[in-house]
Order: structure tokens, then C-alpha cells, then sequence
């Protein structure tokens, strides 16, 4: 039996940031910024209690998305991340090979209230600014898809 299955890396985890972003700027002129993200779950353990346990994901944001985190995150802000995963490998100072798994993203939603938008004439009265997406202008991997 041949079974094919297309290759698929995709994550969709909201939570907030335990930090404020690292930046960075390259050589070349690139943007990078790194943060932590901690999203919390909750759960009904076997004693019927109810349990909480949280999750720590390291994320990097390259190019203008990076440069829009830099400037519009700070610790504790809410966001929704959409990415890939990549794994890193390094050599530490001391030599040991050094490695992790962290997201990749190609989309940061803001989810924090900036403020109240009900003066605004374009704004209906008391509503609030929508949650922002900011989008990476990376690579287009739309063609890559193998179906």
C-alpha cells in the first residue's frame, strides 16, 4: 500500500509574551526580532480539579514584521501566532552542540485594546479598534504546495 501524505508544518497558538521582544539588525540591513510566548490551558485532571499548565514557545519574526513587534509588543501583550516550525542548531561558548525548536512566524495578531476609537467619525460610538494582523513580506510559498 503506498500511502501519500503532503508534508505540512503550520502552528496556530495565541498567549502572551513573557518578555519583551530581542531585535536585532543584521549586516544587511534585516530585521529579526525573538520573543517567548506563554499559552495557557486548562484542563480537568482525574480528580475532577481543575488544572492549569502552560506552554513556553520561542518565536522570530524577520523584516518589517519584526520591525511592527519590535515596536508594538511588549511583555505581557496578547497575540494570535501563525507560523511553521523550524529546528536551530548551534555550538555554545563552552562547545556543546546546542539546539532548539521554535516558531517561525509569517503572521503576528496584536490582540491588546489600543484605546477607545469611539470619537473616531469612521468608528461607531464606544467600539473598539479590530485586533491588527500584521502579515510577513517574505517569500509567497504558495507555490509550493504539493497538491
Amino acid at each position: 500500500m503506498d500511502i501519500r501524505m503532503p508534508s505540512i508544518n503550520k502552528v496556530l497558538i495565541s498567549g502572551n509574551l513573557t518578555d519583551d521582544p530581542r531585535t536585532n539588525i543584521l549586516e544587511n540591513g534585516t530585521h529579526v526580532a525573538n520573543f517567548r510566548v506563554a499559552s495557557n490551558q486548562s484542563y480537568r485532571g482525574r480528580d475532577g480539579e481543575w488544572q492549569k499548565k502552560t506552554c513556553f514557545v520561542d518565536v522570530v519574526t524577520w523584516r518589517q514584521l519584526a520591525e511592527r513587534v519590535a515596536n508594538r509588543l511588549h511583555k505581557g501583550s496578547p497575540v494570535m501566532i501563525e507560523g511553521e516550525l523550524q529546528y536551530t542548531q548551534w555550538d555554545s561558548q563552552d562547545g556543546t552542540k546546542r539546539s532548539r525548536v521554535e516558531i517561525l512566524a509569517r503572521s503576528v495578531q496584536m490582540l491588546e485594546k489600543t484605546g477607545d476609537y469611539g470619537s473616531s467619525p469612521q468608528q461607531g460610538g464606544g467600539s473598539e479598534e479590530p485586533p491588527r494582523r500584521e502579515e510577513p513580506q517574505g517569500p509567497d510559498y504558495s507555490d509550493d504546495i504539493p497538491f
